[in-house]
């Protein structure tokens, strides 16, 4: 009986540790993304042993997804991109095998993702308060993280005027899939420590998004509740306007915020290479090409918007074929499915903002939902 008891406790923790330092080290500069690395080839053995087959709706739709992504592979080839470049860009998409394995092998549950984010927001509000009252050792772990990540760990000018420490990760926006799923099982503490990890990240659009599904669900089964929306919305605006984050994260809908001039400067930056050359819109400029952008006045070969940048380098056929995998889970009619389809939904959303769709930790989580839905056979 212990060995039976101790083995799924054990696994949480793994898939715990896994997810977070994913998330804390998303694009692998301070080498704790080589943990999980191990860990998912740990499990992902164990899944390849435990099972003969695949799931044929799963295998099927990612042949041809990996198909759809070879006429942008040519174009980078035949314009001489260097093939550890164009591999680089590949990498999340090649090794959804591995996640879907990992999923099945180590019985990774929505519990482990609402926990990792916990986890990850809890280090973000640290951060912030440490290198706000400049405790010595925090401020040598941020200035650690600051040389060795892809983050931004400075100082930033907000539109109220304060000046305050900036604690954003690569892997920021992540939290958005364990704040989405952790009102399954209405764990409110850690939806609110996401959401202060998001402020103080501090990722506007990624904090309004979860708020709004926040209260989609609240209201969505009570026609009582939506008499009282107005109210709840103004003391939340009445609440927010008071803290130095308020104009910050109102920029969002104003346009004060330079983000949408630098928006607006990629996409037509982007629509000048299609209409420069048309194939590049069905075929894409290849994954490891650059182009000029207006929107930050230099080269650039990934920019926020990560549908713009997918179709900008593989493609707008590919792009269907992608978005045909990402929402396939769709089509399953389980109600219980409303929050891991949910997270699905807001993740494509916040990519609007940021170049996240196509991370490492979005198709572990694709994976995971693929493992969930799909297939019976997991591992408990």
């Amino acid at each position: 009986m212990t060995k039976v008891t101790e083995k799924p406790k054990i696994n949480v923790l793994l898939n715990v540790t896994c997810l977070t330092l994913l998330m804390l080290d998303s694009g692998g500069g301070l080498r704790l993304r080589n943990i999980s690395f191990l860990i998912m080839f740990y499990f992902a053995m164990k899944g390849v042993l435990a099972y003969k087959s695949v799931n044929k709706t799963f295998l099927i739709i990612y042949i041809f997804f990996l198909l759809s992504l070879v006429p942008g592979i040519l174009t980078s080839i035949s314009n001489s991109i260097p093939i550890p470049q164009i591999l680089v860009w590949l990498m999340a998409f090649m090794l959804i095998p591995l996640f879907y394995f990992y999923a099945k092998g180590s019985g990774l549950s929505e519990r482990c993702f609402v926990l990792a984010g916990a986890i990850f927001s809890t280090v973000v509000v640290l951060l912030f308060f440490g290198r706000l009252m400049d405790i010595g050792f925090i401020v040598g772990i941020n200035d650690y993280i600051s040389s060795h990540s892809d983050g931004f760990f400075g100082s930033k000018n907000f539109l109220s005027g304060d000046i305050l420490p900036n604690v954003y990760f690569q892997g920021t926006l992540s939290v958005i899939i364990c704040g989405a799923l952790s009102l399954r099982s209405k764990n409110y503490f850690v939806f609110c420590t996401i959401l202060l990890g998001l402020m103080l990240a501090p990722s506007r659009f990624g904090f309004i998004v979860l708020l709004l599904w926040a209260s989609f669900l609240f209201f969505r089964k009570s026609l009582t509740r939506l008499m009282f929306l107005p109210v709840i919305f103004v003391l939340i605006f009445m609440l927010l306007q008071s803290l130095p984050f308020g104009k910050e994260l109102f920029s969002v809908f104003t346009g004060e915020s330079d983000a949408i001039d630098i928006r607006n400067g990629h996409f037509m930056s982007v629509y000048h290479v299609f209409a420069n050359n048309p194939l590049y819109f069905f075929f894409g400029q290849g994954p490891g090409s650059t182009f000029f952008s207006t929107g930050i006045s230099a080269i650039a070969d990934n920019i926020e918007i990560s549908q713009l940048e997918y179709i900008r380098k593989y493609g707008v056929i590919s792009f269907v074929v992608f978005c045909v995998f990402y929402f396939l889970p769709f089509l399953s009619r389980t109600n219980s499915d409303i929050f891991i389809k949910g997270a699905l939904v807001l993740y494509f959303i916040v990519s609007f903002s940021n170049p996240v769709l196509f991370s490492i930790f979005s198709m572990l989580f694709l994976a995971f939902v693929y493992v969930k839905i799909f297939d019976k056979q997991q591992l408990t």
